[in-house]
């Protein structure tokens, strides 16, 4: 949008060895949410024995997080649009890994709920905070790679998650599990306060920047800076297609999180420590897809693509590698399951890195807002469905119509991307332009 500058442009920002160490950073935050989440996953046949509980109740577990998580997205990315990153991150960080750690000295299913909801509370925070650090460091053509960087965390996490996890649940029980992943929070909250600590590069990074540019500003009228947000954001076509793509795609990764173990368990005859085990090489494919997701737009930019060529191509690829899960149900191999899964992971973080990058395209004066309303809406369909999901396989003992759709969903996320860069980029105005060209 008009007016909007990146520290990339400003004098004394140009070198970019900090802004990558930076993004190192955060994705370690990001591993550090998905250990969190997949404590649960990996644990829940232990959880489940011992509490008694069915599949839906198991998704209820899930919903809980994602309506807590969904529900402050909106105010997660109101912060991190206006208020200092340093300490509204290490806030966030230390609410969700002291429900974490609480989890372990729950006695009831509903105060297992509680720790959910509160996880989801502090773990809103951190992919508005994140996108809000990359916009501000980075020129467009590089924000698909960093964010990608960052997005990776969630695979490292989930593939890292059964070599941690499931050693501890098993020498010391599930709680102990917890307990320990949950105290993590604190290494990574030292880590961030001391590199971006004052007289650093890094300390401007994660200062808020201004919502709206200061000469478009409107001082002393709220509501008409209200409306023109509005217009500038809600009212542009190209976020509801952003939308789109977040509400068909989001959903299928969480799927692979939270229930892939579960499925290998319950369907395949896996034992618990196979099951979670097994999952490992799908996130390693997951990760690769992150880095490779955001890499290849910027290695074909940087040969003459237009970035809109660059995005549509990989996108395009990415679906193709997840279409064939609409059938792995019939398929008897474990292995070839496996690979079928590895594959539509890679794929599903190759379209999310480049998600990512597209929140920041659309519009940097409110990236924060912008990831925060998108969050919002795709973690209230994950919390919707997810109880669902455990009825129908309640009812069916199937996961046939699951992988249908998470065939299938990639493909809305692709016409929507293709179509919201069509909308953003054909026609750029020519400060936006000049910015990717930089």
């Amino acid at each position: 949008m008009s007016g909007d500058v990146t520290l990339a442009q400003t004098p004394g920002h140009q070198s970019t060895a900090w802004k990558w160490w930076i993004a190192v950073v955060l994705f370690l935050a990001t591993v550090l949410t998905y250990l969190d989440r997949q404590t649960l996953s990996l644990c829940a046949p232990m959880i489940c024995d011992e509490m008694k509980l069915t599949d839906e109740q198991y998704g209820q577990l899930l919903a809980a997080f994602r309506w807590a998580y969904a529900l402050t997205h909106v105010l997660a990315g109101f912060l991190a649009d206006r208020f200092p990153l340093r300490i509204t991150y290490s806030l966030a960080v230390l609410v969700w890994s002291a429900a974490g750690a609480a989890a372990a000295f729950v006695g009831r299913f509903s105060h297992l709920l509680l720790t959910r909801q509160l996880l989801g509370v502090g773990e809103a925070f951190n992919w508005p905070c994140a996108t809000r650090i990359v916009a501000n460091m980075l020129p467009p053509q590089d924000r698909g790679l960093a964010s990608g960087i960052f997005n990776s965390g969630s695979a490292a996490g989930s593939l890292a998650a059964p070599f941690i996890i499931l050693p501890l649940a098993a020498l010391f029980g599930w709680r102990s599990a917890f307990f320990v992943i949950g105290s993590l929070g604190l290494v990574w909250i030292a880590l961030w306060l001391w590199v971006t600590r004052r007289g650093t590069l890094a300390h401007d990074a994660v200062r808020a920047m201004p919502v709206v540019a200061p000469r478009t500003a409107v001082s002393g009228n709220r509501l008409v800076a209200s409306v023109r947000w509005i217009r500038q954001v809600i009212l542009r076509p190209g976020f509801w297609m952003l939308l789109l793509v977040g509400v068909s795609v989001n959903p299928c990764w969480y799927f692979l999180n939270d229930w892939i173990p579960k499925y290998m368990h319950d369907q395949r005859g896996m034992s618990q420590l196979t099951a979670g085990m097994i999952s490992a090489p799908i996130f390693l494919a997951a990760d690769f897809g992150n880095l490779v997701g955001g890499g290849a737009v910027k290695f074909l930019a940087a040969r003459g693509w237009s970035l809109r060529r660059a995005r549509g191509t990989t996108v395009t690829l990415a679906v193709l590698l997840i279409l064939p899960v609409v059938g792995i149900t019939r398929v008897a191999s474990a292995a070839i399951v496996v690979g079928m899964l590895g594959c539509a992971a890679f794929g599903i973080t190759a379209i999310l890195a480049n998600y990512t990058a597209c929140q920041q395209d659309f519009s940097f004066a409110n990236v924060g807002a912008v990831a925060g309303i998108l969050g919002m809406a795709c973690n209230v369909c994950a919390a919707t469905v997810n109880p669902w999901i455990g009825r129908y396989v309640d009812a069916t003992g199937t996961y046939n119509l699951i992988f249908v759709l998470i065939g299938v969903l990639p493909l809305v996320a692709l016409v929507a991307m293709i179509t919201f860069d069509a909308l953003v980029w054909g026609r750029a105005e020519p400060e936006k332009k000049s910015e990717a060209a930089a």
